[in-house]
């Protein structure tokens, strides 16, 4: 997963235009070759025939999803940031060199670093953290006490959060990319009513828990009720309208995981009699989880778990 931020000199459509060929055009390179470092050595060459290109900034990382390796090289850019989930900071200073087109054709350093199961990375442009009569190291400080203080949000809050504490007064004097990952990114499947199709959910949420790090009595807990969830909804929720689908989404935080179910079907009426040989697993799942809730809307019903994670 190819993971680039980039910053060019100047402000309005022209550095737009600048910063959207740059993009392009390494996206293409990653696609071609997988090193950072040999990405950013072909990018110079582009950069030196791009009017208003030279001197650009760009941090360019090609990050393993399942194990959480990134390989990395940096073109002048400010240091990318990860934050573990017990909070401990690490900034990805190694692999830095010269901005684009200043020497092109001559190589550049690639470095590696491990993005820890359920810490955050973050990567931004210096408009960030730069602030008038300022070290930049003050305000890359800043910005890693941000993650450090919102590590425990889901990463969509986690930006708002970072935006809004790092705001100058007076507002932003520079534009403002920022980018979050959190290791592993949230797992999404979207499959058949069918209970043959349930071996291969737990295979795909089992190898997902193990890239969450968590205890192995933990990760069975979270299993067996998300097991019983899918099997309820392709029960229940499918049982007048086979051949619907069911989707699973799960995301982690530094402190707590988070799983919901969504049918396309429709559950059995309340005010129609229980079963009384049926109906555990609500009951099952509510004792394996900290908080579970049911939503049914007019298009299908929504389970949503959620469990802490502890040390």
């Amino acid at each position: 997963m190819g993971i680039v931020v980039g910053d060019c000199v100047g402000h309005g459509l022209q550095a737009a235009t600048v910063m959207g060929q740059l993009r392009s055009a390494c996206r293409a390179l990653l696609l071609q070759d997988p090193s950072p470092a040999r990405t950013l050595v072909a990018l110079d060459r582009f950069a030196a025939l791009l009017p208003g290109a030279s001197c650009a900034t760009v941090f360019c990382g090609v990050l393993d999803p399942a194990t959480g390796l990134m390989r990395y090289s940096s073109a002048g850019h400010p240091p990318a940031i990860v934050v573990r989930a017990d909070g401990t900071p690490e900034l990805l200073q190694h692999g830095r060199s010269r901005p684009l087109a200043v020497r092109p054709g001559q190589e550049r350093p690639e470095a590696e670093a491990t993005v820890p199961p359920r810490a955050t990375l973050m990567l931004y442009t210096d408009g960030l953290v730069e602030r008038r009569r300022q070290p930049i190291t003050a305000g890359i400080a800043r910005a890693t006490d941000a993650i450090q203080q919102g590590h425990h949000a889901p990463v969509e809050v986690l930006a708002t959060e970072i935006m809004d504490r790092l705001t100058p007064d007076g507002g932003y004097h520079d534009d403002v990319a920022l980018l979050l990952y959190r290791h592993p990114g949230p797992l999404e499947l979207e499959f058949p009513a069918e209970s043959t199709r349930l071996a291969e959910v737990r295979t795909a949420l089992r190898g997902w828990l193990d890239r969450c790090g968590l205890a192995p009595a933990h990760a069975y807990n979270i299993l067996v009720a998300a097991g019983e969830a899918c099997a309820n909804a392709i029960e229940h929720g499918h049982r007048d309208n086979p051949g619907g689908r069911i989707r699973l989404r799960a995301a982690a935080t530094a402190g707590a995981l988070r799983l919901s179910v969504t049918d396309s079907g429709h559950w059995r009426d309340r005010d129609q009699p229980p079963d009384p040989h049926r109906g555990r697993g609500l009951v099952l799942m509510r004792a394996l989880m900290d908080n579970i809730s049911v939503t049914p809307g007019a298009t299908g019903t929504t389970v949503d778990m959620q469990a802490r994670i502890t040390p």
